[in-house]
């Protein structure tokens, strides 16, 4: 439990904070959402997803409509998943970035991770090997990381 505690007090010291920063959780949690799709898993997103005021109804809507398009509509699924690299943002109230501080002023958040993904599979319109890529991102909350995407 100190870990969170001692990353923050490196942030705040530091002008090369983003240097200090552990990515393992985000980067885990990360390949957890491949699994939260893959297996309509409600309950393992909500153990990794920022809270919201969501009924079950509503949280299963949003995981299906990430799976219809991983799984049926886009793609045939999500295959040789693999984390590419992470940016921190470790400013995020104050990023130039427009996403991020937007992220930053709705969540509340100062540090924000966006861990870059790709995997291998078919697209469903052209018929054609396909490699999709995109960010899971990750907001630090009182010395916790949460999701703030879920692949797409």
């Amino acid at each position: 439990m100190l870990k969170p505690f001692i990353t923050i007090t490196a942030i705040t010291l530091s002008s090369y904070a983003h240097a200090t920063i552990d990515v393992a959780i985000p980067k885990e949690n990360c390949l957890k959402a491949v699994e939260v799709v893959k297996n309509k898993d409600v309950e393992l997103l909500k153990s990794i997803y920022i809270p919201i005021d969501a009924t079950n109804s509503q949280y299963q809507a949003f995981v299906n409509e990430i799976y219809d398009w991983a799984y049926v509509k886009n793609y045939n699924g999500i295959n040789e998943f693999t984390i590419q690299d992470v940016k921190v943002f470790d400013n995020a109230k104050q990023s130039d970035n427009y996403v991020v501080k937007t992220s930053s002023d709705r969540h509340g958040h100062n540090v924000e991770i966006w861990v870059r993904y790709s995997f291998e599979s078919i697209n469903r319109t052209t018929n054609a090997d396909a490699t999709k890529g995109g960010y899971c991102k990750f907001a630090l909350l009182d010395n916790k990381w949460y999701m703030i995407n879920l692949l797409k």
